[in-house]
């Protein structure tokens, strides 16, 4: 029982681990801002046409901002200068058919599922005027946990550009084994323990008498 438990327990873990790896390349995707710091409240340098090809400087990790060279993009601008681009408004540059490249792992469970922006500098999740249909096909990208008010996912639009926003995780219906059935196998192996504990003890007891 413990085993089955135990591979149950593992698919479902495994199924939403992912490694995360910043692109080299990224190219805009919308026409967007681009920041002096990596914070929406933050001075904008310049507005960006759709299109246009951005140096991800890997060492910077972020959730919502990617740490981009200014060389080329800003006039003046030397190659050491950086600043800050939102990821969902852009794509991995090698990606050349998004449909291919983004692998399903969830869909929206309620129609008029708005997505949510995340500020790191004041830890606040902000709702956009964007808004998922029900049985819209979504990646999982940071791991799921029920338990937390809003999940990062990625998804395609009608223009088949892939974007990522936040969700709020009640929102979804992840792929693989219902949490329900997860909670059930684990109350049935605890249940059985403890009747084994039981009967055990009672059974020592006669043996001694």
């Amino acid at each position: 029982m413990l085993s089955i438990f135990a591979v149950f327990k593992f698919d479902s873990a495994s199924s939403f681990a992912f490694a995360s790896k910043e692109p080299n390349l990224v190219k805009t995707t919308i026409e967007t801002n681009l920041y002096a710091q990596p914070s929406l409240k933050s001075t904008i340098l310049k507005k960006l046409d759709v299109g246009i090809v951005l140096t991800v400087d890997t060492e910077f990790l972020d959730d919502m901002f990617y740490k981009v060279s200014s060389y080329q993009i800003i006039e003046g601008a030397c190659e050491n200068d950086y600043s800050y681009v939102l990821k969902s408004h852009t794509l991995d540059n090698k990606i050349s058919s998004p449909e291919k490249e983004l692998d399903y792992n969830a869909q929206v469970k309620n129609d008029n599922s708005f997505l949510y922006t995340y500020d790191t500098n004041t830890k606040t999740y902000t709702k956009t005027n964007i808004s998922l249909k029900k049985d819209t096909k979504v990646r999982i990208l940071d791991g799921y946990d029920k338990n937390k008010e809003y999940t990062y996912i990625s998804y395609q639009n009608e223009s088949g550009e892939i974007l990522s926003y936040y969700i709020e995780t009640e929102n979804l219906k992840v792929s693989g084994i219902n949490y329900s059935v997860i909670v059930a196998i684990s109350t049935l192996f605890t249940c059985v323990v403890i009747i084994s504990i039981v009967f055990g003890i009672k059974g020592r007891k006669k043996k001694s008498k």
